[in-house]
């Protein structure tokens, strides 16, 4: 189609440096708006990159601050290409501290350095760290964004906000650190883009013709808690679910929720999948994403109704 989302191609010459954190091959280069951008892999058979880039569309329908992403297309020393996805560096005079850093120095008996199945990564743990903004207004309004970032990833079924997938962006200024929550980022683990076509019992074509797109949704497993006591993590959706519920923060996500619910369903899921370039999804990635989105937003909307 006409209106395809662009492909950057990046030389291997292009390449800065590699980027040593998290367990994806990617690395750093200088690339377009002579931005510093963060070229990521997706996992082996797995449409990371696509759903990268149709989480940050989305992102941006919502009115959800999140990092840019554009699909693109490396090429190595030998010639072959290889595809992926782009993100621009946060600004440069600022240093990223990740989530886990943020808990551990509220509390010292926080597991900063397990990343999987982590119960004290809890939703209230979380909003309630924005304590570290002394100004109680910007405190309020980082935990307000904060809540948004988890009501999409319900919408996009995001399973990775583990506590390196959030923080906030931070600079010393006049002897003391300045800072705001940085924007959501990191959202490849997201639209079932681990599944398979068909040929598998837990494949697109199941879900979408037998098992129900109702049913992916509600065995998936996030990396948010709702308590410490939950075993294993619940879905992104249920997470919400129990959020709402919660009157220490339940008015929160109820504005999140109808922030993303008061747009046109079919505005953030056919009108961004249909972008995706032809080749980069399949018919059947392209129809389970859409169901998707258009039934995580229906739950959505029913739990503040």
């Amino acid at each position: 189609m006409d209106d395809e989302y662009q492909v950057v191609s990046v030389a291997h010459g292009d390449r800065t440096a590699r980027e040593p954190m998290g367990s994806k091959d990617k690395f750093w280069f200088r690339g377009p708006g002579a931005h510093d951008w963060l070229f990521k892999f997706p996992s082996a058979n797995t449409g990371g990159h696509w759903a990268e880039k149709i989480a940050f569309e989305i992102a941006v329908k919502v009115q959800i601050p999140a990092a840019i992403v554009e699909l693109a297309v490396h090429e190595d020393a030998e010639g072959t290409e290889r595809r992926g996805s782009i993100c621009r560096r946060f600004p440069i005079d600022y240093e990223l501290y990740h989530g886990n850093q943020i808990l551990a120095g509220r509390d010292p008996n926080y597991a900063r350095k397990k990343k999987y199945r982590h119960k004290q990564h809890t939703a209230s743990r979380i909003l309630n760290s924005m304590t570290i903004f002394r100004n109680v207004e910007v405190a309020i309004r980082n935990r307000r964004r904060l809540a948004s970032y988890l009501v999409l990833d319900a919408l996009i079924g995001n399973v990775d906000r583990h506590h390196e997938n959030w923080g906030i962006l931070r600079k010393r200024a006049n002897g003391d650190w300045r800072g705001t929550l940085a924007p959501t980022f990191d959202h490849a683990s997201s639209l079932g883009r681990e599944l398979r076509d068909a040929d598998s019992k837990k494949s697109r074509e199941r879900y979408l013709h037998e098992l129900g797109v109702d049913h992916y949704a509600r065995h998936a497993r996030g990396a948010v808690f709702a308590s410490e006591t939950d075993t294993p993590a619940p879905s992104p959706l249920e997470l919400i679910r129990r959020c709402l519920a919660d009157d220490r923060y339940g008015l929160l996500f109820t504005e999140a929720c109808q922030q993303i619910t008061r747009v046109d369903p079919k505005a953030i899921s056919e009108d961004v999948v249909a972008r995706v370039p032809g080749d980069w999804m399949t018919p059947v990635s392209r129809e389970f994403a859409v169901r998707f989105l258009y039934h995580n937003h229906g739950r959505l909307a029913e739990m503040v109704e």
